[in-house]
């Protein structure tokens, strides 16, 4: 393993260890400056999607959204896809447990993952809770976009909220700064 690829797997550790921190609950809830700026970006029909975001999942939101400011983004539709990215793990639908299982499971078991993670997390009645949490994990992107589309976001932000996780997609200038915060 070369120094470059050593680095780059010890940044992706600590990336790891600061999310399980967060998500721990080590992590202040918003300050009413935080709130502000997030009801800068979001229509007053979003802002019940945004908080029933944990602590840790609307921090991590707000970082995503200044530093595609600090970027140079100024489109009100990314800024607001931002802050509602992860909404479709709110609500207890994705439990911690799930985030270390699907960072592994799409390094080593891909294929495995996608067979267990089904699409239809509406038929998620029928699925044994384990099955449903990975399901909610792996397709949040989707559900996501739906509940941000019922509270009324446009159609172009809830396509960035769909499309977050592609690398080339809409929504790649989110993915870029989503991988790093």
């Amino acid at each position: 393993m070369n120094a470059k690829t050593q680095f780059s797997l010890l940044g992706t550790i600590g990336y790891r260890l600061r999310q399980v921190y967060q998500q721990l609950g080590f992590v202040l809830a918003l300050s009413t400056d935080d709130w502000a700026e997030v009801r800068r970006w979001l229509p007053s029909s979003a802002l019940p999607l945004f908080q029933t975001m944990s602590d840790a999942d609307q921090q991590h939101s707000l970082r995503v959204c200044r530093e595609l400011q600090a970027r140079g983004c100024t489109e009100v539709d990314m800024l607001a896809a931002a802050l509602l990215h992860d909404v479709g793990k709110a609500k207890g639908r994705v439990p911690f447990w799930t985030r270390p299982v699907i960072v592994l499971g799409k390094l080593y078991a891909p294929r495995l993952l996608s067979r267990v993670a089904v699409s239809s997390y509406a038929r998620d009645g029928k699925l044994p809770p384990w099955r449903r949490a990975l399901s909610y994990a792996w397709w949040h992107a989707e559900v996501g976009a739906d509940l941000a589309s019922a509270a009324g976001l446009s159609e172009q932000a809830v396509l960035y909220i769909r499309t977050h996780h592609q690398p080339h997609g809409p929504a790649a200038a989110l993915h870029a700064v989503d991988e790093v915060l």
